[in-house]
């Protein structure tokens, strides 16, 4: 069986011990989400934004809201 465990890296020597426990086997791999984007990704997202909110000055895209967004979380 295989489950998979997705965790911020402070939690991980926890899952390790617990794994280590019921003698599982366990395979690490680390995210690269928690790394502060590159420059050249923060540019590229900045880009698109400042599109989006052209688009959407000109009615030709609709944006959510802060409600429709905050609903999401």
């Amino acid at each position: 069986m295989r489950i998979i465990i997705e965790t911020k890296e402070r939690h991980r020597n926890l899952f390790l011990e617990m794994a280590k426990a019921v003698k599982a086997k366990v395979k690490i791999e680390d995210d690269d989400s928690d790394q502060p984007p590159t420059k050249e990704e923060f540019l590229d997202s900045l880009e698109r934004s400042f599109r989006q909110a052209e688009l959407h000055a000109q009615g030709k895209i609709k944006l959510k809201t802060a409600r429709e967004l905050f609903d999401e979380l």
